[in-house]
């Protein structure tokens, strides 16, 4: 009728469009999602169109409609949420319209913090240890050091990750998912509350130099207000109250541009 012709017709002008527009599949929105005649999955690559036939339905990537706009979809916030989004976001966070970033979710290297909007410098929401201090220190985190198994430290970090409070801080109460974990990778995305906004947090573990690097950055805006340094330092305390860790707090002390910026100093 004339809603599958309209969906038919989102579909098609989404296929002409950027392939921008599709995600990368460590989103974890794999399963499948009904609307009328239309299955919405994720596409089985970040830079394909699927429109192949499915039991007879059209298969279109759920965050591409979205973006398209128009059409309800079911709410999808973590199941961890501590407090409700706001009425107007129809129960879809705003981190649901924004990709996962090139390169993260890889599990083999880490992002640097790249500057927003042709920037000269990156913006004051990132901090991550694939970035060389001596031309960077603003945004470079020094990894965790542990003196222990490997397989031992990747269990300590796991289960930080678990025993992470959402809200902690004031911060990160929309809760939280782990999106990949294996034997030296851990990849989780954090929600904000009220809105929803996404951040992404990764650990990979190093054997040869016995450290884990970080990331932890926001996906959307400029400033974070403090946000991804207090999420940063709850690890860090967690795992210096084990044995074996060593890691560094992000303080005004040794990062004062990034919270007089943040205006948190």
């Amino acid at each position: 009728g004339i809603m599958s012709g309209k969906l038919r017709s989102v579909a098609l002008l989404l296929c002409a469009c950027s392939a921008s527009l599709f995600l990368h599949p460590v989103t974890g929105y794999s399963h499948l999602h009904t609307i009328g005649s239309y299955r919405i999955s994720s596409p089985s690559s970040p830079l394909s169109c699927n429109m192949q036939l499915k039991d007879g339905a059209h298969q279109l990537s759920r965050r591409a409609l979205l973006l398209a706009g128009g059409i309800a979809l079911p709410a999808y916030a973590f199941d961890n949420r501590i407090v409700d989004l706001r009425p107007e976001l129809n129960g879809v966070p705003y981190g649901a319209r924004t990709a996962v970033p090139e390169g993260v979710g890889e599990g083999t290297v880490l992002k640097g913090c790249l500057p927003p909007f042709k920037a000269a410098r990156p913006a004051p929401n990132c901090f991550s240890s694939y970035i060389d201090p001596n031309k960077d220190r603003d945004h470079y985190y020094k990894p965790f050091k542990y003196s222990k198994d490997d397989k031992e430290a990747m269990s300590d970090l796991l289960a930080a990750v678990k025993a992470y409070p959402p809200g902690q801080a004031k911060i990160d109460a929309g809760g939280w998912k782990i999106m990949r974990s294996d034997d030296r990778y851990i990849y989780v995305q954090y929600e904000s509350g009220k809105i929803g906004y996404l951040d992404d947090l990764e650990f990979l573990l190093d054997p040869e130099t016995k450290t884990v690097n970080v990331r932890s950055a926001s996906r959307a805006g400029f400033l974070d207000f403090g946000v991804n340094a207090k999420r940063i330092n709850w690890y860090s305390k967690y795992l210096r109250g084990l044995q074996g860790w060593e890691t560094t707090d992000i303080t005004p002390e040794n990062y004062r541009s990034y919270f007089k910026q943040n205006g948190t100093d």
